[in-house]
């Protein structure tokens, strides 16, 4: 017996399903294998001979903060989105909260920062970073913006922040 029309459809419609799913099912493993590189954008630092580093040697990796020291209790952490020179900040941020002390915090990767970033070792490094501006500023201003939203939230839940910004 010959296929009608109506046997041919469905054999098309069926490919066409199978094709699809398949299609989609590629794109799901895609994006699984290659989640880290959609997140993180590491930037290099920009060249500011006048800016002061902070080195944090955290597990395996060498964290570098960009710094504007201050006397005083008071501080502020900033930690940047995914693609940013937290670096181009530092003048702003200085202008803005001139009564602190500013710690820019280059994630892993970032900046010339040794490792990779991932968001377990971002929140150490978070962590380490706090403890150690709190032993000479009691009075930390935690700010985040985008990427760094999450680690400024996640570390205020953990540490005594006074403020927490998210930008």
């Amino acid at each position: 017996m010959p296929p009608t029309n109506v046997s041919r459809m469905s054999r098309t419609l069926v490919y066409l399903v199978v094709i699809v799913t398949a299609l989609y099912l590629v794109l799901c493993v895609a994006l699984f294998v290659f989640q880290r590189a959609l997140i993180y954008f590491p930037q290099p630092r920009a060249i500011d001979a006048s800016a002061a580093l902070l080195t944090l040697s955290v597990d395996d990796a060498r964290v570098l903060v960009s710094v504007r020291p201050r006397d005083g209790a008071k501080a502020l952490i900033y930690f940047g989105g995914n693609a940013e020179d937290v670096s181009r900040n530092l003048p702003g941020f200085a202008q803005a909260f001139p009564d602190h002390a500013l710690y820019l915090m280059h994630y892993r990767g970032y900046g010339g920062s040794s490792g990779s970033p991932s968001e377990e070792a971002i929140q150490r490094d978070a962590v380490a970073l706090f403890d150690q501006v709190y032993a000479t500023h009691p009075h930390i201003a935690v700010v985040g913006r985008s990427l760094g939203s999450g680690v400024a939230v996640r570390l205020a839940s953990l540490r005594p922040a006074a403020r927490l910004v998210l930008i």
